[in-house]
């Protein structure tokens, strides 16, 4: 049958064989390390789907990763963070985020889970010079994550140290 698609014959039947045997190993590998690396391997997921969606200023996955009952200590929830989310999409044209650290956490049920995170994130304000908005001790941060619907749901962010984003102090003043 294949030899009857491809005009040519010997040649390119090693190359179709070839390809697609490599692609059914890149397949299998990639299925097979998802299942292997668990709840700890969808978290680191979840955690890069946010960072990818961060840079590529998508408010509608960034809500969508926000869970129902996000609540931080600096008295942010869920609307004030999207909102904060947004703005900051208005304010930066471009941001970049390079993940240093991930240290994940957890709990016994593997319903919850605590992250901490060291990134270096550049933003650049339209019509001026990038800036950095998380680099070394300031780029440490931690995320709490919930299990909701059989998905991984952004809880809380907590900043170790202040940091400033937009021209504002993040820290204990909150986002807005």
């Amino acid at each position: 049958m294949l030899s009857n698609l491809i005009p040519y014959g010997g040649k390119y039947k090693i190359y179709l064989s070839a390809s697609l045997g490599a692609l059914a190993v890149f397949i299998l590998f990639f299925w097979f390390q998802d299942i292997a690396s668990g709840e700890t391997g969808r978290v680191r997921k979840f955690i890069l789907k946010g960072k990818k969606a961060i840079e590529a200023r998508n408010i509608f996955t960034c809500a969508d990763i926000i869970s129902m009952g996000y609540e931080d200590k600096y008295g942010n929830d869920r609307s004030s963070l999207i909102y904060a989310v947004k703005e900051g999409f208005s304010y930066y044209s471009k941001i970049r985020i390079s993940i240093e650290e991930m240290k994940i956490n957890l709990d016994e049920t593997k319903e919850h889970a605590q992250v901490e995170i060291t990134a270096l994130a550049i933003g650049q304000p339209k019509d001026r010079v990038a800036e950095k908005i998380l680099e070394g001790e300031k780029g440490r941060f931690k995320v709490k994550l919930a299990k909701e619907d059989k998905k991984w749901k952004l809880l809380e962010i907590e900043f170790y140290e202040p940091v400033t984003i937009m021209g504002h102090e993040i820290g204990e003043a909150g986002l807005i």
